[in-house]
């Protein structure tokens, strides 16, 4: 057995690739909001608890009939504002206080439609990608029902 299969795994991969959307706004729901390890700024060789954000579009899709995929990365802690993460859930719910942060849900925040504005930049390795420039709640108009007005107009082509 080789080094690799004694000390690594094997994966095939979701299968899955996710085509890159024009910028603009898009409808989304909340796919997960995942707790993952990424590497810190500071330095590359610690690993850092991050979140990450999966949205998916609910209206469009690519050539294929798929739907866009958009992910956010951010840090773990709420309330600087200057934080990525305070920045989203900001414009997401409304600014927290500590007994908000603590109670926000999850799995109410999938059950939401969101309006996700997405802009695309190129990676160093010259791919192409999207990001996540903001997320707000998508505002259903109240529908009111319209009132038909009849005016007494006299017609000034009309017969007499």
């Amino acid at each position: 057995m080789g080094f690799f299969a004694q000390h690594g795994k094997y994966s095939e991969g979701s299968g899955k690739k996710y085509s890159v959307a024009e910028a603009g706004i898009y409808a989304c729901a909340l796919l997960d909001c995942e707790l993952v390890q990424n590497k810190s700024f500071d330095d590359p060789n610690v690993l850092e608890p991050n979140f990450k954000w999966t949205f998916e579009t609910t209206e469009v899709g690519d050539d294929d009939g798929q739907p866009f995929r958009f992910i956010m990365y951010t840090k773990t802690f709420y309330g600087n504002e200057k934080s990525k993460l305070t920045i989203l859930l900001d414009s997401m719910v409304g600014r927290m206080t500590a007994q908000q942060y603590a109670e926000l849900d999850l799995p109410g925040m999938k059950t939401k439609p969101w309006q996700v504005v997405v802009g695309t930049r190129q990676k160093m390795n010259g791919e192409l990608t999207n990001v996540i420039e903001t997320v707000k709640p998508v505002k259903v108009a109240a529908t009111k029902p319209l009132k038909k007005v009849q005016e007494d107009i006299t017609d000034p082509f009309g017969e007499d």
